[in-house]
């Protein structure tokens, strides 16, 4: 590996790595790099058989507004800001300071058609800026290195403008961390990685490959260090407050009510809730994990943001040519089948092939997918690649489908993932009757979480996040409203989901 850093140009990445054959418990692992979670700036991710985590990245990028500014966390990002500090002349300012670069865009205020909106200079040419910016030699393996974290769904406003409202989090529209060292654990071949990439932004690279020689010993050192113990807290009641059932049906009335006067095909509206919560976070994490296969924790400075990975999904990958595919699911029905009963199984798929107003809603969400991958993707290449699906989960059968395109050649990951917010469809338009309607901004209780990678691959999944701030946990919980939907009904399901994010809350600690 020394080779290849050497013989690596100036503005290249080349992931330095150890590769134990053993599988680590990531979340123990996670635990004693993190603090049990409370060390600011730490992660951790776990989806599709494979765990990410790390406590010490590079950097830090938040905008919010018009506003932005990318931090320095460690050595490498600091080399990393200076590298790249001359790349941001398309902003209205940009200041490089004291190992932090910020500044401004100019806001667009005037409505402007999706196909042109892609053009225009927004937050995401920060964020392409700094995922997108270093060449990678090597790609030993998935998700080595690049920019990982949370996108809110108000990221559209930083597009066009949308009406003002009550901002009580005060979040940033999008926190992600740029991973240049982190532990991988593969849960399927059962094998364990200690990376730290090699920034090449000067000729030192033999300083900075012993850096990330020292830092993969600093993990390894990591396996034999002992699990501190967490302090039992005192019961104490559980207090939550949030909109009651009839004040959500009257949202849920009045989006459909413009579902039915044309205004609008379909919305996502959600409610605040705001409950207090008794255990380590990390422990909050731990039972959402019981409840989702895949799970993601992330410590920023101002909180902690705590989700369960569902919903719209957008995929790019590919080396010559980038394939699109967005994969979304509906339609959720929540099996008790503990004991395996196939035959049960079977009974809840006929339930949900059968239900014909979800199969109406679900060919609706379809073809504004294949809208959106029209728009990314070059003429005659987008096609279905998978229809009515059905998805088994643990604790949920629900309808799946996917459509795939191949990217333009004008275009990048960054663009394809302007369409990945499920808000509503058109997605301005629903954007802006939910924050007249929701009367606040969602903060980063509802979002996308993103990894963007060096060789301009992309994934993203939607999440509904616990959001936790000081004593607090703020959450949304999300409706989908079509013009068939029965506003009663959803309310009653909206209030169920509210209960059980409680009840992962409650079953975390000691309540009286």
């Amino acid at each position: 590996m020394l080779e290849s850093v050497k013989q690596a140009k100036i503005g290249s990445i080349i992931p330095v790595y150890k590769e134990l054959n053993s599988e680590i418990d990531a979340f123990e692992y996670f635990a004693k790099i993190s603090n049990y979670g409370k060390k600011k700036n730490s992660l951790l991710i776990e989806n599709n058989g494979r765990s990410i985590g790390t406590a010490n990245p590079c950097l830090v990028l938040a905008g919010k507004g018009d506003n932005f500014e990318i931090k320095a966390l460690n050595e490498a990002g600091k080399r990393f800001l200076i590298f790249i500090k001359k790349d941001f002349g398309f902003c209205n300012k940009a200041v490089y300071s004291k190992d932090r670069i910020y500044g401004s865009l100019a806001r667009v205020n005037k409505a402007v058609p999706e196909d042109q909106r892609l053009k225009l200079k927004t937050h995401a040419d920060i964020i392409r800026a700094v995922a997108f910016r270093l060449e990678p030699v090597l790609k030993p393996l998935e998700h080595y290195a690049g920019l990982f974290g949370i996108i809110f769904s108000d990221f559209t406003g930083s597009v066009e403008e949308l009406p003002n409202a009550e901002d009580r989090m005060n979040d940033p529209d999008y926190l992600l961390y740029f991973l240049d060292n982190m532990f991988i654990v593969n849960h399927d071949s059962k094998r364990t990685y200690f990376i730290a990439n090699a920034l090449i932004t000067e000729d030192k690279k033999d300083k900075v490959y012993e850096q990330c020689s020292s830092m993969i010993k600093g993990y390894e050192k990591v396996l034999d260090a002992k699990l501190g113990k967490n302090k039992k807290l005192k019961k104490k009641a559980f207090e939550a407050n949030y909109l009651p059932k009839d004040g959500f049906l009257n949202v849920l009335k009045e989006t459909k009510r413009n579902i039915i006067e044309g205004n609008i095909l379909h919305a996502a509206p959600s409610r605040m809730a705001v409950c207090n919560y008794n255990s380590e976070p990390l422990d909050i994490y731990a039972k959402l994990k019981l409840k989702s296969n895949g799970v993601f924790y992330i410590n920023d400075e101002s909180g902690i943001s705590i989700g369960a990975l569902e919903g719209r999904n957008v995929i790019v990958k590919g080396e010559n040519e980038k394939a699109v595919e967005f994969n979304f699911e509906t339609a959720a029905v929540f099996r008790n089948n503990e004991s395996g009963d196939k035959d049960l199984d079977n009974k809840y798929e006929v339930m949900l092939r059968s239900d014909q107003i979800q199969e109406v809603n679900h060919t609706i969400l379809l073809d504004a997918a294949r809208n959106d991958v029209a728009k990314v993707s070059n003429p005659g290449t987008r096609y279905a690649s998978k229809l009515f699906s059905i998805n088994k989960r643990d604790h949920a059968l629900s309808l799946s489908s996917a459509v795939k395109g191949v990217l333009k050649k004008d275009l990048d990951a960054l663009h394809a993932f302007a369409f990945g917010f499920d808000i509503g469809i058109p997605r301005m338009k629903s954007a802006a009757l939910l924050r007249v309607l929701e009367k606040e901004k969602r903060g980063l209780c509802s979002g996308v979480l993103i990894h963007a990678a060096p060789d301009k691959d992309l994934e993203s999944n939607s999440s509904e996040i616990l959001r936790i701030k000081k004593d607090k946990v703020y959450l949304k919980c999300m409706s989908h409203v079509f013009y068939n939907t029965n506003e009663e009904d959803e309310a009653r399901r909206n209030e169920d989901r509210l209960l059980a994010r409680f009840g992962i809350i409650k079953s975390a600690g000691e309540f009286k």
